[in-house]
């Protein structure tokens, strides 16, 4: 709820109850007559609203079985692991290098494969075809 206040309107004096934008942005009028009435419901709007704010219902029940305990006692020291990371994966190797050369102004020069039978862009140096295959999968 955004605000509750009393306004003038084309009806009359009403009363004007504003939703926040994120519930939908709601402006919502009520003419409620005699003007003695219309204070006594916005005086017992404010009242309903500020004894839910305090403690709201979420529709969800629950009670607090236990406590937690404070960070201190669960906190773990860190222990950096005994651990050595090796590159055991030198096929993507290929994949990497045609992919990092992706501002290159033109292809190379094509030359004729034999065991494909077909001319192909030239593998760079410290590749074979066996290992751009690899990389695919195949």
């Amino acid at each position: 709820m955004r605000a509750v206040k009393i306004r003038d309107s084309k009806f009359g004096t009403a009363l004007v109850i504003e939703s926040l934008k994120n519930a939908g942005g709601y402006v919502l009028g009520f003419r409620i007559d005699p003007v003695e009435k219309l204070n006594e419901v916005m005086k017992e709007i404010h009242s309903l609203y500020r004894v839910y704010s305090a403690n709201p219902i979420f529709g969800v029940q629950y009670q607090v079985e236990d406590r937690l305990e404070p960070l201190d006692q669960v906190t773990v020291q860190y222990e950096e692991d005994d651990i050595e990371i090796t590159d055991d994966n030198a096929s993507s190797d290929a994949f990497v290098a045609y992919y990092a050369d992706g501002n290159k102004e033109s292809d190379s020069e094509p030359v004729f494969c034999e065991q494909l039978g077909l001319a192909i862009e030239g593998i760079k140096e410290g590749f074979t075809l066996e290992s751009l295959w690899e990389v695919t999968g195949i």
